[in-house]
């Protein structure tokens, strides 16, 4: 059986005179592995590096999904609180219409300790109040029209009576009877379509009221609305 005879690498220099150096056959082998080696660990590395790469795109891919969809959601969310504030406002400060009596029957006591109303026909509503806000000493709200479209504008006059106990004051200052204001034709006018904007300042004389009546009459001096609130209810 013939043996593999063992080789060896001699590097001369380029006159022949003197072997610079010698690598023989198992050093060979060695390097060569060596390098195998090497090889085999930058192609791992090159694949894991470039999975890891598709990975972070994927994963910056579903961050900025789920980022979208926590904006979407957010905004939802503070719509819906809106809609609760606004509903909360409607519950609080819902318009209250009151029938009147028709001619000639007497006004019923209210169990909630609301104004008694005078006899006179029976009246639909003209307007409303909304939106009322007590800012300091001054009351801002909305004059709505609840009249049907068909039959156009909303035009009247219109009374607040502040309360505290016994006492009362109504604004504006105009005499009343039964805490129901007698001049009717001089409330505050307004002719409206839609709705407008009000600010009442609260007379001195009762900055510490407990609660109110708003009363709206039209240019006959028929009631049209009487609406009383308790402060508790705008604050």
């Amino acid at each position: 059986m013939k043996t593999r005879e063992p080789y060896q690498i001699i590097i001369m220099r380029p006159t022949g005179e003197r072997a610079v150096m010698t690598i023989r056959s198992f050093w060979v082998r060695v390097f060569l592995s060596g390098l195998v080696a090497m090889a085999v660990v930058l192609v791992a590395m090159a694949v894991w590096l470039t999975s890891i790469r598709g990975n972070l795109a994927e994963a910056e891919n579903t961050i900025e999904i789920q980022s979208g969809e926590l904006k979407d959601l957010n905004l939802l969310l503070t719509r819906k609180d809106e809609e609760i504030i606004t509903l909360k406002k409607k519950l609080s400060l819902s318009t209250i219409y009151q029938s009147l009596p028709e001619s000639g029957e007497p006004a019923a006591a209210r169990s909630d300790a609301r104004a008694e109303t005078p006899a006179a026909e029976v009246r639909s509503p003209i307007a409303g109040i909304k939106d009322l806000v007590l800012s300091g000493s001054e009351l801002s709200f909305k004059v709505e029209n609840v009249r049907p479209s068909s039959e156009g504008a909303a035009k009247g006059r219109l009374f607040i009576v502040f309360k505290k106990q016994d006492s009362e004051v109504c604004y504006p200052m105009v005499k009343t009877k039964d805490g129901i204001p007698a001049e009717t034709n001089r409330g505050l006018p307004f002719t409206i379509r839609n709705f407008k904007p009000m600010n009442v300042p609260v007379p001195p004389a009762m900055s510490d009221w407990e609660s109110m009546v708003f009363y709206i009459f039209d240019d006959q001096g028929r009631m049209r609305l009487s609406m009383p609130l308790d402060k508790k209810q705008i604050q």
